[in-house]
């Protein structure tokens, strides 16, 4: 026998929608690891002070396990929104394409990027890093999270 429920009072579930899941900052083996106060601001991403995406989404969160150094503490997830360079979009592109392995070669292949991030109080941060695989590979590029890890952490 089923119940009929309407479907506006079930809870979310992530699975169906891969951009909620991005948003949800918690892969299955980090749950319970860092803080869910996440700071999400604005930036520009430049490459050898060449603009290669004028809209970028940046989420920064700390990770809270003990032993990690600050620098270690710090993560940063990027999102690349329109206008984006063509060739960091082919390379965005070979990243959500492969998996394991295959994608930390490929991530180790792409030049650091500089995310130039505008604060409220009109400071601007500069973060310079590498590009990690994603967590979720499917969907627009505008709707993957990618890792941004300092060069000192790779």
């Amino acid at each position: 026998m089923r119940i009929p429920v309407a479907l506006n009072t079930l809870p979310p579930t992530f699975g169906s929608d891969p951009t909620r899941a991005a948003d949800a900052d918690v892969s299955a083996s980090a749950v319970g690891t860092f803080r869910t106060d996440h700071h999400r601001r604005l930036g520009r991403a430049y490459r050898a002070g060449r603009l290669v995406c004028g809209c970028v989404h940046v989420t920064i969160g700390r990770d809270d396990r003990l032993g990690l150094t600050q620098q270690e503490r710090r993560l940063v997830w990027v999102r690349f929104h329109e206008p984006v360079d063509d060739e960091l979009r082919a390379e965005l592109t070979r990243l959500v394409r492969r998996r394991g392995s295959a994608a930390r070669r490929v991530a180790e292949r792409i030049d650091p990027i500089e995310v130039v991030v505008d604060d409220p109080r009109g400071d601007r941060q500069r973060i310079v890093g590498h590009l990690e695989p994603p967590q979720v590979r499917h969907g627009q590029i505008g709707d993957i999270k990618f890792g941004l890890c300092g060069p000192a952490t790779r």
